[in-house]
């Protein structure tokens, strides 16, 4: 799309709201960790001329840990740029398609033609209507890994490791996994619709490779938002539940605000962050320091970060250095990680990584977290 200003200049400022793609003009998948090479070779199909062209994704939580069956269609992790679009802009709407080939990936025009044709076909042949309210699926049963047992025991394991003098963990969060079988199958489009009356300071977004399982997440954490060299990011850290009554939240609120110990927990986070970015930015500010974020049904501690990056190309920088947050994997970054995988008795794959879309001049990721709820 080329849209000029009356100084000659292409811009584009109709913000995007929503997404929906179907079949991919070119996907990036590898079960390696992902790369800077990974990172060049999907800027290579994006372009600021058209900022509308995405490639939209997302990345594992620990790129060491074995990949369990339920994962393996995302492997490593997994970006596309959808062939069949459509953007739901803030005063308008557009239907968009796009091609794409390269010598290098042995797709030819012909081959991105036919498999366009192939994925039209299917969209003319369904019509969807969505409902923004869950289905109520009757549940037939649900196992929680590990149980409360192991669960207890994984979290006395931890707060040892942590107040022994000669270890260097300083925080770690574990994670449960919670398998659910219904007695009818579950659309993962109509669940995220559902998931939209949660709001707008949410991230709602639904990711399905080819014969593959869906993830689907409802997550409040902005990892990090870049506009040509301009980025922001989040603090977000503590929870508490919303109160029933307006004066009953206020002193939630002020409970959250003046803890000692959600204080020291959403300080770690902060300067975390704020540490990654300086190292790329030339200035940060952090504004407000800390204040308090409202959710629909609980409330935060919260900041925002943001600064001015020294080159594009540091973008990946701050994508590997900001993942995993503190927020979802602890202090230091590394011994959290494999206190995690020496712990956790599954597979995280994409649940807690990096979600989001890589653009020719923009990008944003959230962090992948909060899976739908009744």
């Amino acid at each position: 799309m080329d849209i000029g200003n009356e100084n000659g200049d292409t811009s584009f400022t109709n913000n995007l709201v929503g997404v929906a793609g179907v079949g991919s003009a070119v996907f990036f998948q590898q079960l390696r960790p992902f790369s800077y090479h990974d990172w060049r070779s999907i800027k290579r199909f994006l372009s600021s001329e058209c900022p509308l062209i995405r490639a939209y994704g997302a990345i594992r939580f620990d790129a060491t840990a074995n990949i369990s069956p339920e994962w393996k269609a995302f492997a490593s992790f997994y970006f596309m740029v959808p062939q069949v679009e459509f953007d739901e802009l803030e005063g308008s709407s557009m239907l968009a398609i796009t091609i794409a080939w390269d010598n290098a990936l042995s797709w030819t025009w012909d081959e991105a033609i036919h498999s366009l044709e192939t994925t039209m076909q299917q969209i003319a042949s369904v019509v969807v209507k969505l409902k923004k309210e869950a289905s109520g699926e009757s549940i037939l049963s649900k196992t929680h890994v590990p149980n409360k047992t192991h669960w207890d025991l994984a979290v006395k394991k931890a707060l040892q490791e942590i107040n022994t003098s000669s270890s260097e963990l300083v925080k770690v969060v574990l994670a449960r996994s919670s398998r659910i079988l219904t007695a009818t199958n579950i659309d993962p489009i109509a669940w995220l619709a559902s998931l939209q009356v949660e709001g707008e300071d949410a991230y709602q977004f639904c990711l399905q490779p080819p014969n593959g399982p869906a993830f689907v997440g409802n997550t409040p954490e902005r990892l990090f938002h870049r506009k040509w060299l301009s980025i922001s990011s989040e603090a977000l850290a503590a929870t508490r539940a919303r109160g029933e009554s307006r004066a009953l939240d206020l002193q939630i609120e002020h409970d959250l605000l003046s803890s000692p110990k959600d204080h020291l927990e959403f300080t770690v986070v902060r300067e975390n962050i704020q540490n990654k970015l300086e190292s790329v930015c030339d200035r940060v500010v952090v504004e407000p320091k800390k204040t308090v974020r409202k959710l629909p049904r609980i409330q935060h501690l919260y900041a925002q970060l943001t600064g001015n990056l020294r080159r594009e190309d540091d973008e990946f920088e701050i994508l590997s250095s900001l993942h995993p947050t503190p927020a979802v994997c602890g202090l230091p970054k590394e011994a959290a990680r494999l206190f995690i995988s020496e712990t956790e008795m599954f597979d995280r794959g994409m649940y807690a990584g990096p979600v989001g879309w890589f653009g020719g001049g923009e990008s944003e990721f959230a962090v992948g977290i909060r899976i739908p709820e009744h």
